[in-house]
């Protein structure tokens, strides 16, 4: 887990975000975006329903750039 509480969490099964609304305010014209400019993706963690690591890209502290997709139905 990052520090300062700092997790964005997705979790499946049904759909749910996790992430502290004071880190990462709603973006100003944009109620669905939060975002935090003084901040960067520094590590991306998959873990199985059992908690079981399957994917980690290593530390990065100059920051990562990914995107993320869930596909539900």
């Amino acid at each position: 887990m990052g520090d300062g509480g700092a997790d964005i969490i997705i979790k499946g099964g049904s759909v749910e975000l996790d992430y502290d609304d004071t880190l990462y305010p709603k973006r100003p014209g944009d109620p669905k975006k939060h975002d935090n400019r003084d901040r960067r993706i520094t590590n991306i963690r998959i873990l199985d329903e059992n908690g079981r690591e399957v994917f980690n890209s290593g530390d990065h502290q100059g920051g990562l750039k990914w995107e993320v997709r869930v596909t539900t139905r």
